[in-house]
């Protein structure tokens, strides 16, 4: 959660899986999407379109940010 307060933006799990610098690995990924999906549950967090969650009440910009050229 520390994370989204910090970017402002939303995030993929793959975003979150590189913030604390570990090797990134798909299965990982997997695992992390799937708890994002849970703390989505519980109202924590919005997942605006699949797979990218962001904080209720931040502005998601127009373009995500991994979308962006």
């Amino acid at each position: 959660m520390d994370v989204f307060g910090r970017e402002r933006r939303p995030l993929r799990a793959r975003d979150l899986r590189l913030a604390p610098d570990p090797p990134v690995m798909p299965r990982h990924v997997a695992g992390t999407r799937a708890k994002l999906t849970g703390v989505v549950s519980l109202g924590f967090l919005d997942e605006t379109e699949p797979g990218l969650f962001v904080q209720p009440g931040i502005q998601a910009p127009a373009v995500p940010a991994d979308r962006q050229s």
